[in-house]
């Protein structure tokens, strides 16, 4: 399994490298064929996905270097090109299917690990998304302030580390999740220090953290229309 991470990092790295090859044209032809393969391999073997990329690169650079364009080697658009890429690829494997499976969990404990902490009065279900038939006061925990404080610090830069760390694959796609993710766990922090903690339990502070919360809401639609849209492009 090591190996196979150490190819796909290598395969990665090439692309990148090999990509400074490309004329203007060619790139942002490219990149748009790149992001649309990798949003649409999420059930895929990255392995796999990374080597069809590399191979296509390379196939453009050949042609480039024929005096043809990658539109014109290819003779479609590069969300069509990449459906029909990505289609002959076969049936995506039962490993990749569990492997979203446990990003989507993962990505659904973050936000209700984090939604919890942001209120100083909601102690944390440890089992809330496993729904077994537990009385939920033995599976409660309240956090001390402090502590509470610095779980969120840490989700909270975590979530930059691992958002940039998968730029560098999945492009801008993550970008959109970190004002709410951010905005979530200020109103966390401010909820449980002891100068704004008496003033956030107030109807003026819950009704600032309601608003915070709906315009973190709004970010997140808005940057990923923008995203999906400059996909289309």
């Amino acid at each position: 399994m090591n190996k196979q991470n150490d190819s796909v990092e290598k395969s990665i790295k090439t692309n990148n490298q090999l990509r400074k090859k490309l004329t203007d044209e060619n790139r942002e032809y490219y990149e748009q064929l790149l992001v649309y393969i990798r949003s649409a391999g999420l059930f895929y073997d990255d392995y796999e996905i990374e080597n069809l990329l590399l191979q296509i690169l390379q196939d453009i650079i050949s042609a480039q270097e024929d005096g043809q364009s990658a539109e014109g080697f290819f003779g479609k658009s590069p969300q069509l090109a990449a459906d029909e890429l990505i289609h002959n690829l076969g049936k995506s494997s039962r490993k990749e299917i569990l492997k979203l499976v446990g990003l989507v969990f993962g990505i659904s404990s973050f936000f209700e690990l984090l939604s919890a902490l942001t209120s100083s009065d909601r102690g944390i279900n440890l089992l809330v998304l496993i729904k077994l038939l537990v009385p939920h006061t033995l599976l409660t925990i309240h956090l001390s302030n402090t502590f509470a404080i610095l779980v969120i610090a840490i989700m909270l830069i975590g979530s930059l580390i691992l958002v940039f760390i998968r730029s560098k694959k999945d492009g801008r796609m993550w970008w959109p999740f970190l004002p709410f993710i951010w905005i979530l766990g200020l109103i966390g922090i401010a909820s449980r220090l002891p100068m704004t903690e008496s003033w956030m339990s107030s109807s003026d502070g819950k009704i600032t953290a309601a608003v915070l919360t709906g315009f973190g809401f709004i970010l997140f639609w808005g940057l990923t229309y923008l995203y999906l849209r400059e996909k289309k492009e």
